[in-house]
């Protein structure tokens, strides 16, 4: 690495940058290169479309499905119930809107964004390095802790499986890591790091400007409004920490400023009308809010967690020490605020803790980099600082290389066979949205994306009352219920689908009053 210093972003930075950001595109995708080209999926499996976290990945495909059909509104398609829309997780029926304009397939578009919005993540990382250094060496290497860094929950998993590390469960926390999984996760990790460098910019001393168009005023009002679609939950966060820095400039100041109150309500204004609409919508629609109910993502113990965080962290304990110690304003005031609002957030009582850890990871960057900078390069041989870095770096990356492992295998989830694949396109072509169908939950779950029809179980937040329909799937199909029909008449099933996965759980009893209408290889199809 160069050590020049410069103030501006030069075309052999962008350059340098969309290099490394592409390559990390390429490997996100190795397992779908693995796919296509492996031969692997031929004429047993068919690929359903999403690799990590299929289920959430099935959601998100039958949300664009949604848009397809021309609808703004989120619907539900993974419970039977008939229930009112949503303006929620936006992005992706504006991405069907967009598929059907286009002529694209959901499943294509979907991972095109994903293409699009991890360049951009990786663009808004490396100019958040530039805002806060000149120095063209503290820059990238702020970019590459910033983008590959996870912990060591590859090494602890064999001896604790159950532990659900943070680099192994919680994308959002990780940039490389939520590219791997959907659109908004690195797109909210745009917004996270463009309004953390505004306002560091922004508060820096000898800075005495008012939001505006040329300081990155709008720019941030812009940005706390997307965030406020694409990942309302880490907004609280960063807001949160405008806040308290505002207060703690106050008091260090000994007086009230109106220009940090313009920066903060910049921050925090935008998001508002959209923090109503989510209260008014969980409040008055019944399905909004049996969803929030069920979407419970507890933290990890706070032990797991640190093993999470792993080699960065421990790169960024100087830096932390010396923000503490010292609690200078030139930006580590703001980072430390940002991390320790998110770290009490995490473990507050609340439904939806681990969604406050949403770049957690940018943080302790920061100070990694800070460290290294001011303190770990005093004591290494400056020979050998960036051999230490070709090991360490690696290193940090170990969990994603685990993962990446784990979906160069034929799962049944992201896998069907391609019997069941022929039976979603005969629905696809007989139902309609309001069509309610009944299979096993590895199926169903892809119905909404592949038939765009509703299921009666197939997702444990979007099935309105999951546990007992999940039960009541598994009850008809295994033969332990009495009366056949019950479910059927509950949840007006049209369709039911008959082959190996539904087989497995258990001799039904409940096929003798259907008829067949469809066959694919061995799954049958019955209408009742």
């Amino acid at each position: 690495m160069q050590t020049q210093s410069t103030v501006h972003i030069t075309p052999a930075e962008w350059r340098w940058v969309v290099i490394f950001g592409g390559a990390l595109v390429i490997v996100a995708f190795v397992p779908f290169l693995w796919v296509a080209l492996s031969g692997v999926v031929g004429t047993q499996w068919q690929f359903m479309g999403v690799l990590n976290n299929y289920r959430d990945g099935a959601t998100y495909l039958s949300k664009m499905q949604q848009g397809m059909n021309g609808s703004w509104l989120v619907y539900f398609w993974h419970t039977p119930e008939a229930h009112s829309g949503a303006f929620i997780q936006v992005i992706y029926p504006a991405l069907g809107q967009l598929a059907r304009f286009v002529g694209l397939q959901p499943i294509a578009l979907f991972h095109a964004a994903r293409v699009a919005s991890s360049f951009v993540m990786y663009m808004a990382l490396y100019q958040m390095g530039a805002s806060i250094w000149m120095r063209l060496r503290a820059r990238r290497i702020f970019f590459v802790i910033a983008a590959v860094g996870s912990g060591l929950g590859w090494f602890f998993y064999p001896w604790m499986p159950d532990a659900n590390f943070p680099d192994l469960t919680i994308p959002e926390m990780f940039p490389l890591y939520s590219s791997l999984v959907n659109v908004h996760f690195p797109l909210a990790l745009t917004c996270l790091a463009l309004i953390a460098s505004v306002v560091i910019v922004a508060f820096r001393p000898g800075e005495s400007g008012d939001p505006a168009v040329h300081n990155g005023g709008l720019l941030a009002g812009v940005l706390s409004f997307a965030l406020s679609l694409l990942y309302p939950q880490a907004l609280l966060p960063i807001g949160i920490a405008v806040g308290i820095y505002v207060v703690v400039r106050w008091y260090q100041q000994r007086g009230f400023r109106q220009r940090e109150l313009r920066w903060l309500l910049v921050v925090v204004l935008p998001a508002v009308p959209m923090a109503a609409y989510y209260a008014a919508a969980i409040t008055y629609n019944p399905a909004l809010n049996e969803w929030t109910r069920q979407n419970v993502t507890p933290a990890p113990p706070p032990l797991v967690l640190l093993l999470g965080l792993g080699v960065p962290l421990l790169m960024a304990l100087p830096g932390i020490y010396r923000a503490v110690r010292r609690f200078e304003p030139d930006g580590d005031q703001f980072m430390l605020i940002w991390l320790l609002v998110m770290l009490v957030m995490v473990y507050l009582p609340t439904t939806i803790q681990r969604r406050f850890a949403a770049g957690m990871m940018i943080p302790i960057a920061y100070f990694a980099t800070r460290s290294l900078e001011d303190f770990w390069f005093r004591y290494v041989n400056r020979r050998w600082r960036y051999r230490l870095l070709v090991v360490v770096v690696p290193l940090m990356t170990l969990s994603i290389v685990l993962l990446l492992a784990i979906n160069l295998r034929v799962n049944i989830g992201p896998f069907l066979s391609r019997d069941y694949a022929g039976a979603l396109l005969w629905l696809h072509d007989h139902t309609r949205s309001s069509d309610v169908i009944l299979a096993s939950e590895e199926v169903s779950v892809w119905v909404p994306a592949w038939a765009g029809a509703r299921v009666v179980y197939g997702h444990p937040y979007e099935t309105l009352d999951a546990a007992t329909k999940r039960r009541a799937v598994l009850d008809w199909f295994g033969g332990q219920v009495d009366n056949c029909q019950a479910l059927l008449d509950d949840y007006q099933v049209r369709y039911v689908i008959v082959g190996p996965l539904e087989e497995q759980l258990g001799p039904s009893n409940c096929l003798e009053s259907l008829r067949l209408v469809a066959r694919s290889g061995g799954v049958a199809i019955y209408a009742t």
